[in-house]
């Protein structure tokens, strides 16, 4: 049996701080041992939670804050403490001793075990000791612990191993007698506090204090600042012994101080019963209060250059604080508005606000302490960063970048301050919507949509605005840059937006003109935005972007530029560093982009993949006068901001798009929503890709082969992207901190780094089957996608690489332990030191058989690591080891022998080393040289995945068309003369056929004028007529088969609509100034070419006025001879133009009865949905209003006086009619008169 003295302890050996390997906070059950002295004195018995803080104060720092400068708990509010009833009773009958019940219910918070006398053990055993099974379970029911969310099954290989001490913080800490002393004394003192996670036991940025302070502070646990997370505890008391009394007396008082530390345990425990929030020390932080706050350089929110993104910290608090704790303050003073994930061990740890961050965003529980602390296993940092940053938030990855022996290195080589005896930590990576890469810790989510970031630099020319913009999608490299001329509503800076919806925006500050700030507080509001510099030496410009550019991946003088840069820079100056003229804003948009993922960490793992292309506007015509716009063909359709919202053509949800979309791959999806963007203008493009997809419809068991193909491949775009970054060198050259982060779980994400390589790899092998499935086919276009070059197609041979990759290292054995272990001739470097080391052991061989006829028996080498090769010679002749032989080591027993070593066995050992150092350094790098040289064939791949893409968007497209009940190839004529369009029974292609009733148009034919004035019963189907015909020619430009029985038409340069009536309250403009500026936009920018959709012009303004403009519009368009729709319920157009040949009218047919009835409310409308040659008398207005709901008594009314106002007109008309058939006098007359019958009948109709 052990004895310990006097306050003596041990912990269980069989017991850890957490077994489960769960990070909480386990109270450890604590063994007591102890036996009768002589005299029969007994030893004090201590509470378990007393023996914690034993075991934390002597010779260490107290393991339950990091953050222990912090002398006090969170303050709580008092007047609004308000504990559950239930406890506060259950804690007055604890301490008077009423509540039996309950004391016999709550357990002890350890179990202890009494060393005594076998008899009295075995008779006492189910009085005394607690099950440990049922002991843990009751634990770990109310302790407090991190969250953990398991991902994948190495979590829980994870969870069981024990974590590696990578702090070395306060190591050097040693308790001096005073504070031995002083620990002792805590024995008996007041409340515990609880003892950290086990990750903060072995990884602690905070270097342990002076036990002195922490004793202070721990007194001081018993004040009103108690933490607020905290129930009041019980009536601390000192648990001794009655020296007195029989054995079993003093075995009952163990066991009431053992269940009465289990009841302050339940209430010490039970946080989730009060509700008031709690005040952590960092809401009390003078420099943290939102009229004291400032930015690093000290500039209050008010001030015009306030940098949000940074924190003043005071040098005196930072210079109070331990150097862990210092080294945070200062990352977030650098990146206040990150949610650091700061690296401890095998832990990223969330502090103060971030904590707050974790527990409301993430579900995260607080740890135990005095200050606000949360946090997740490494494991799971893509699952938790994703959370938050699709939630808004920015992410800073801090990881440590050496260990505690390279600590201590750095501090030999230094005269060092107690502030560099901390492992060094640093921002590997900041990411927030915009700057997503998919590096090693992160894995590509099903998310299709590109991630764009946007750059804006504005020019301002008096009324008009001159932008440069550069967007770029980080996580597969592609840069879009260019510069235009806006107009002044902005209208292509909006098509912008339309087409490449950014998820962060990027602008100098104050430089924005007042056009363009609506934009952002309308367009843009809902998405991230970042100000940059304006003045400084952090502002960027087209000189400074060249120049870094040069400097760190482009040789100035070189030929290795990007065509679209080259044709930026002035041809005046040959080292490419002076920007041309009409570039200048494009490139200074380019460095700010470079200026951001430089400061996110990012711009050594993006620029070198980045593909750069240039941005023009699709309405922009470059070097054609205005004068021949008209005859000037566009490559593709223009689709601006307007017309793709009016339309639904792009979104999640009944558009276009969704219905169109059923391709199979994510690369295909992008393709897709680029061609509905920008629909083909090339009547020979078009006519391709009808024809591929007409035979995919006819081969329809090849297009679902194909289909089932494509389905399981991953996003190949976004994976060579990724590949590319895992072998990317410059991360290595240019000293990015990821190049030294210590990884917990890197072998697990090198596993799955191969893993997704031979993915890939897969992939494409699968993808080199398409040749011999699409062989047969005759369509021009699937034989170029789907051909090999040799055969007159532009799909890649990739068999050649793709047999080196398979054959270049031992793919089950990567997979298994991932490392790349390489095949003969896969790697130069890697088959040299192989062979160095294979020289090197036929030496040693040939040495040893030199030994062997030396001694005259059998040597072996002995021996590992850095003994290795020892000679071992049997004893009988190892008389003959002369001076040269250095012994080593004896055996004895049955087969005694001697060991020896030479000069040469050491050389030949050294010699070894070196060659195994060289080797294993070719390993480390020898995975990033793999993916190196996979993305050295970049253009390849590439090339393989887009013709993938079309062949992926024409099944699709070909899959739509199966699916429709009526289905037409649109034959597309290049009109010479005047454009028209014909539409025979036509669907609208988002909307169930069966319950759609189809329409048939004419317009611009020999025998209709281009101009539809529509007329129509509210509700009658005019605006779902206009959206259909827009639809369908977007279909039928993009090369799909459309759902109509027939179709011909010419050529749409561009869709113009004006649908709908809606404000925009947050730029200032009214229901009609929006319809206004609509119209305006199609007055300006129309061709003979275009479609115009007008609906209901004139709305929001006097009747007279709105029909006035109205028919100025209607006149114009007719003079100009484009297809135009124009809805109107003003009738008085008609009157205008029911003569006009340049005008044709028609309406939305329908039914009425009881439409003569003086009772408004009799009248009933049948909609017939059908598009009818003439105009439409009435709108019947007072049906939709019955329609709707309204007082029967109202519609009466409103009847009465229409009919007055009706008659009122038809007097004016009356008059004016009677007065030119008296002053004519030709044979015109009669007509007039004719005409003035017809009005005194509809006046006698309008009395009611």
């Amino acid at each position: 049996m052990q004895i310990f003295p006097a306050g003596g302890l041990s912990k269980r050996p069989d017991l850890t701080d957490n077994q489960s390997g769960s990070p909480g906070f386990n109270r450890t059950p604590i063994e007591f041992q102890f036996a009768p002295f002589f005299g029969v004195k007994l030893i004090c018995l201590i509470s378990a939670k007393m023996s914690k803080k034993l075991n934390s104060s002597v010779g260490g720092t107290p393991k339950n804050t990091l953050f222990n400068y912090f002398s006090k708990s969170p303050a709580v509010d008092k007047k609004k403490l308000t504990p559950c009833a239930a406890i506060e009773a259950q804690k007055e009958n604890l301490q008077n001793g009423t509540d039996k019940d309950t004391k016999n219910n709550l357990k002890p918070n350890a179990k202890r075990k009494l060393s005594v006398s076998p008899a009295v053990a075995k008779e006492d055993k189910k009085k005394i000791e607690v099950d440990e099974d049922e002991q843990d379970e009751q634990i770990s029911g109310r302790k407090r612990k991190r969250i953990i969310a398991p991902e994948s099954e190495s979590e829980d290989e994870y969870e069981s191993q024990s974590e590696p001490d990578f702090s070395e913080d306060g190591s050097e800490y040693e308790p001096d007698n005073k504070e031995q002393a002083a620990s002792e004394e805590s024995e008996s003192g007041e409340e515990e506090v609880d003892e950290h996670s086990e990750s903060d036991s072995e990884d602690n940025p905070t270097p342990k204090k002076s036990l002195k302070k922490f004793n202070k502070n721990y007194n001081n646990n018993n004040n009103d600042k108690e933490p607020a997370t905290k129930k009041p505890k019980l009536e601390s008391k000192t648990h001794v012994l009655a020296t007195g009394g029989s054995f079993m007396e003093k075995l009952q008082q163990l066991q009431s101080n053992a269940k009465q530390d289990g009841n302050y345990d339940e209430i010490a425990t039970n946080t989730n019963n009060l509700d008031e929030p709690v005040v952590w020390p960092h809401h009390k932080l003078d420099f943290l209060q939102p009229d004291k706050i400032k930015d690093k350089a000290g500039r209050r929110p008010d001030h015009p250059n306030y940098d949000k993104s940074t924190l003043h910290v005071p040098e005196k608090f930072l210079n109070s604080l331990s150097p862990g704790v210092r080294q945070w303050w200062i990352l977030k003073s650098d990146n206040y508005d990150c949610v650091l994930f700061f690296k401890v061990g095998k832990f990223y740890e969330l502090y103060h606000g971030d904590a707050d961050v974790g527990v409301n965003e993430l579900g995260f529980t607080y740890m135990r302490g005095e200050f606000a602390h949360s946090g997740f296993p490494e494991i799971s940092y893509d699952k938790m960063s994703s959370i938050l940053i699709d939630r808004g938030y920015k992410v800073a990855r801090v990881e440590q970048t050496e260990t505690p022996d390279m600590m201590t290195e750095r501090c030999k080589r230094i005269k060092p301050t107690k502030f560099d005896k901390v492992v060094a930590r640093e921002i590997c990576q900041i990411t927030d919507r915009g700057t997503q890469v998919y590096g090693s810790q992160c894995a590509i989510g099903p998310n299709h949509q590109p991630n764009y970031m946007l750059a804006i630099v504005e020019q301002d020319v008096g009324s008009c605005s001159k932008y440069g913009v550069c967007f770029i999608d980080t996580s597969i490299g592609d840069f879009h840059v260019g510069e235009f001329d806006d107009d002044k509503s902005c209208s292509r800076l909006l098509t912008l937006l339309s087409h490449h919806m950014p998820v962060l925006l990027l602008h100098e500050k104050s430089t924005l003109s007042s056009r363009t700030h609506p934009i952002l507080r309308t367009v843009l509001g809902g998405i991230l935005k970042e100000q940059l510099p304006s003045d400084g030496a952090q502002v960027c410009s087209a000189e400074k972007t060249l120049k870094l550019l040069a400097e760190r991946y482009y040789a100035a003088g070189e030929d290795n530029w990007p065509l679209v840069l080259r044709s930026m820079q002035s041809d005046v100056d040959h080292l490419g560093l002076t920007p041309a003229e009409p570039y200048k804003l494009a490139l200074k948009a380019l460095g700010q982009c470079i200026y951001y993922i430089g400061k996110c960490k990012l711009e050594p793992k993006v620029l070198p993949m980045a593909r750069y292309q240039l941005y023009v506007p699709p309405d922009q015509l470059d070097d054609v006068p205005s004068a021949l716009l008209n005859t000037v063909r566009r490559s593709h359709m223009v689709l601006d901001a307007t017309t793709l919202s009016n339309l639904r053509i792009i979104g999640p949800e009944h558009t276009l798009l969704s219905t169109l979309d059923h391709c199979c791959t994510k690369f295909g999806k992008r393709l897709l929503h680029h061609w509905l963007c920008a629909p083909s203008c090339d009547v020979e493009v078009i006519r391709e890709r009808q024809a591929a997809i007409g035979e995919l419809i006819q081969r329809s068991e090849d297009l679902q082969q194909l289909r089932a193909l494509f389905a399981p491949l991953p996003d190949f775009e976004r994976h060579l992207a990724q590949i590319h970054l895992f072998g990317n060198k410059h991360i290595k050259q240019m000293d990015h901190p990821d190049a030294r982060a210590i990884l917990f779980e890197e072998k697990l994400y090198n596993k799955q780094k191969l893993r997704n390589f031979m993915s890939i790899l897969k992939g494409f092998e699968t993808l080199m089957k398409l040749p011999k499935m699409l062989q047969h086919c005759k369509s021009k276009l699937l034989q170029r996608l789907s051909q090999l070059t040799d055969s007159g197609g532009s799909f890649p041979d990739l068999s050649e690489q793709l047999h080196f990759f398979e054959n270049a290292f031992d793919h089950e054995a990567a997979d298994k332990t991932g490392v790349v272990a390489p095949q003969l001739g896969m790697d130069a470097d890697y088959d040299e030191a192989q062979q160095h080391i294979a020289d090197v052991d036929l030496r040693l061989k040939d040495y040893l058989k030199e030994q062997e006829r030396h001694f005259g028996c059998r040597v072996v080498y002995f021996g590992s690591d850095k003994k290795r090769y020892q000679l071992e010679v049997p004893e009988a002749h190892a008389h003959k080891a002369n001076k040269a032989y250095a012994l080593e080591g004896q055996v004895r027993g049955k087969k005694p022998a001697r060991r020896y070593t030479t000069l040469e066995t050491k050389a030949l050992l050294k010699e070894m080393q070196q060659a195994e150092d060289v080797r294993n350094e070719v390993l480390k790098d020898l995975a990033r040289r793999l993916f190196e040289k996979f993305s050295k064939h970049y253009a390849q791949w590439h090339q393989c995945v887009d013709c993938v893409a079309h062949i992926d968007v024409l099944a699709a497209l070909a899959e739509y068309a199966r699916q429709q009940l009526v289905s037409c190839v649109p034959e597309l004529v290049a009109a010479n003369g005047q454009p028209f369009i014909e539409l025979e029974e036509g669907y609208h292609p988002c909307v169930d056929p069966s319950t759609y009733i189809p329409n048939g148009l004419l317009l611009g034919t020999d025998a209709e004028a281009p101009l539809s004035l529509l007329t129509g019963p509210n509700m009658g189907g005019k605006s779902t007529l206009m959206r259909q015909l827009g639809l369908l020619s977007i279909m039928v430009q993009i090369g799909a088969h459309i759902p109509a029985t027939s179709c011909r038409l010419s050529i749409v340069d561009r869709i113009f609509t004006r649908l709908g009536a809606q404000d925009d309250i947050l730029a200032g403009h009214s229901t009609f100034l929006v319809e206004l500026s609509e119209t305006s936009l199609i007055l300006k920018h129309a061709t003979a070419h275009s479609l115009v959709l007008l609906d209901e012009l004139g709305r929001g303004t006097a009747t007279y006025d709105g029909t006035a403009i109205a028919a100025s519009v209607v006149n114009f368009l007719a003079e100009l001879k484009c297809r135009t729709l124009f809805s109107t319920h003003y009738h008085n157009l008609i009157d205008f133009f029911h003569m006009d040949k340049r005008i044709t009218l028609g309406h939305m047919a329908c039914m009425v009865e009881n439409e003569d009835n003086t009772d408004p409310t009799q009248e009933t409308v049948t909609f017939l949905y059908k598009y009818t040659a003439g105009a439409c008398p009435k709108s019947y207005g007072f049906n939709a209003a019955k329609l709707a709901g309204m007082p029967q008594d109202i519609i009466k009314r409103a009847y009465e006086l229409s009919k007055q106002v009706e008659a009122i007109a038809l007097q004016r008309k009356l008059t004016a009619k009677i007065v030119a058939a008296a002053v004519d006098r030709s044979a015109n007359q009669q007509k007039l008169l004719s005409t003035v019958k017809d009005l005194l009948l509809q006046l006698q109709l309008c009395h009611v």
